[in-house]
C-alpha cells in the first residue's frame, strides 16, 4: 500500500461519513479539510485528534500525538505513520423523506366517528457533534450515507408523529377535514419533540416538514361525516329560511299596524277639526249636523223590513227629530229630557274658544292661545276725535269724519307702540309691518 502525503476527502455528497482509503502516512503530510467537514484521527480504536476546517502540516513538533503513530515505515528516507482518518459530513442534509406506513385511527372531536388518518413530510439534519456522531452512530460501518439516517430513526420518528398527530387532531375540538389544513403549528410542535432523538447521536434537526394530512377518499367512515355535514348544512338552511319568512311576517304585521295607527289618528284629527270648524259659532254645529244626518238616514230608510216602515211611524219619527232639533236651536228650553242634553252638551262646546289666528282649541278664559300664543281677543280701535269704534281699515272715522291716525301695535300681545317703536315695550317682539 502507498505511503500518501497529502490527506483529502473524496466522497460524495450525500455522504455523512467517508474513511479514508490509506492507512500509511509521512511525516509532513498536509491534511485538507473543506468548510463542512470535520476529520477524525484514530489509532487502535481511540480517536487521538479532530480537526475542523482548514489546511493542516502533520509533524510531531506540531501535534505531539504523532510520536506515537511513527513506525518503522519509511518513504524517500523520511518517517511515517499509520492511523485510520474519518471525513464527517457536517452540511444540511435536506429532504429526507417520512411517511405513515398504516393509517393512524383518530376519533373526530365533532361527530364522534372514527376516521383513518394518513400524513407524509420531509425533515432536514445536520451533523452537530462529529465525535460523538461517529461513536453512537456510525461505528464499525466506517462509512454512513443519508438513507442510514431515514432507516435508523424511521420507526422512532413514526411513534412520536403518530402520538403527536392524534393528539393535535383531537385536542383542536374541530373537525378532522378542517384540522388537517393546519399543518404549520402541528410541525412546529413536532420540531422539539424529533430534536431529543437526533440530540443523542450527535445530529440535529433543522427543519421538520408535513407535506400533506389526509383521510383516504374511500374510507367508509369519512362518507358517513360527508353525509351528515350535508344533513346539517340543510337544517341550518332551513333554520335560516324559517327565520327570514318570521322576520318577514313580523315587518309586515309591524307596517300594517304602524299604518292602521295613522289612518286611525288622520281619522280622529280629521273629525276633531270638523268638529272645531263647525262648533266655533258656539251653537253645538256639529251635533246638529249628526242629527241632520240622521234625519237623511231615517227619511231614506223605506225599504222592506226596515226600522221606519209605514208613513205613519216615518211621520212621527220625522216629528220628534224636528221638535230635538228645535230644541237644539233654542239652545236647548223645553223639549224635555233630550233637549237638557243637548242643551248641555251646547253649553260644554261653548266653555271652550277657538283662536283667531290659528284655529286651535282654547281653553274659555284663556288670554292667549296656547297652540300659537297669540291673544285671544284683539285690542279693538276707537276714535281719537269721538270715541267711537272703529272698523279695521278705515281711514276716516264714521261718526265724526276726523281722519284716524296710524297706530301700530304688537301682533302678539296687542300692546300699542309709539311711532319709530322697532320691539313691543310689553312682551319683547320685533315689529314687522
Amino acid at each position: 500500500m502507498p505511503i500518501m502525503s497529502v490527506i483529502k476527502n473524496t466522497s460524495i455528497g450525500n455522504t455523512l461519513c467517508a474513511k479514508v482509503p490509506y492507512e500509511d502516512f509521512n511525516i509532513g503530510s498536509q491534511l485538507i479539510v473543506a468548510e463542512y467537514e470535520e476529520a477524525l484521527f484514530m489509532k487502535d480504536g481511540v480517536i487521538e485528534e479532530v480537526f475542523g476546517p482548514g489546511k493542516y502540516t502533520l509533524t510531531t513538533e506540531n501535534y505531539p500525538f504523532l510520536t506515537k503513530f511513527v513506525s518503522t515505515l519509511v518513504s524517500g528516507g523520511t518517517s511515517a505513520y499509520s492511523c485510520k482518518v474519518y471525513y464527517i459530513n457536517k452540511s444540511h442534509h435536506l429532504e429526507l423523506k417520512w411517511g405513515t406506513g398504516t393509517p393512524i385511527r383518530v376519533i373526530d372531536p365533532v361527530w364522534g366517528i372514527e376516521v383513518h388518518v394518513q400524513a407524509r413530510g420531509a425533515y432536514s439534519v445536520n451533523v452537530k457533534d462529529g465525535k460523538k456522531f461517529f461513536l453512537k452512530f456510525v461505528g464499525a460501518n466506517a462509512n454512513a450515507v443519508e438513507q442510514d439516517i431515514i432507516k435508523n430513526f424511521r420507526s422512532a420518528f413514526i411513534q412520536h408523529i403518530t402520538d403527536g398527530l392524534a393528539e393535535y387532531l383531537v385536542s383542536k375540538q374541530d373537525e378532522v377535514l378542517v384540522t388537517c389544513n393546519k399543518k404549520k403549528q402541528l410541525a412546529d410542535d413536532m420540531l422539539p419533540v424529533l430534536n431529543n432523538i437526533l440530540d443523542e447521536y450527535g445530529m440535529e434537526l433543522i427543519n421538520f416538514y408535513i407535506e400533506s394530512i389526509e383521510v383516504p377518499e374511500d374510507d367508509p367512515c369519512m362518507t358517513r361525516i360527508r353525509e351528515l355535514r350535508i344533513q346539517r348544512q340543510e337544517k341550518m338552511f332551513e333554520r335560516e329560511q324559517l327565520g327570514a319568512d318570521e322576520r318577514l311576517r313580523y315587518n309586515l304585521r309591524r307596517e300594517s299596524s304602524e299604518a292602521d295607527r295613522y289612518v286611525s289618528g288622520q281619522m280622529a284629527q280629521a273629525d276633531y277639526e270638523r268638529m272645531t270648524i263647525r262648533d266655533q259659532d258656539g251653537n253645538n254645529g256639529w251635533a246638529r249636523q249628526e242629527y241632520a244626518d240622521t234625519i237623511k238616514m231615517a227619511a231614506g230608510n223605506n225599504g222592506t223590513g226596515g226600522a221606519f216602515v209605514g208613513a205613519g211611524m216615518g211621520l212621527a219619527m220625522g216629528n220628534a227629530l224636528g221638535n230635538m232639533v228645535g230644541a237644539m236651536m233654542n239652545g236647548g228650553e223645553g223639549g224635555g229630557p233630550l233637549g237638557t242634553g243637548m242643551a248641555a252638551g251646547a253649553g260644554a262646546a261653548s266653555a271652550k274658544q277657538i283662536c283667531p289666528k290659528c284655529n286651535g282649541v282654547v281653553p274659555a278664559g284663556a288670554k292667549f292661545c296656547v297652540n300659537c300664543g297669540s291673544p285671544m281677543e284683539q285690542k279693538k280701535e276707537v276714535c281719537a276725535a269721538c270715541g267711537a269704534e272703529l272698523i279695521p281699515g278705515m281711514k276716516f272715522c264714521g261718526q265724526c269724519g276726523a281722519p284716524v291716525a296710524a297706530v301700530r301695535t304688537c301682533k302678539v300681545c296687542g300692546a300699542e307702540l309709539a311711532p319709530g317703536q322697532a320691539f313691543c315695550g310689553s312682551c319683547g317682539t320685533r315689529y314687522e309691518d
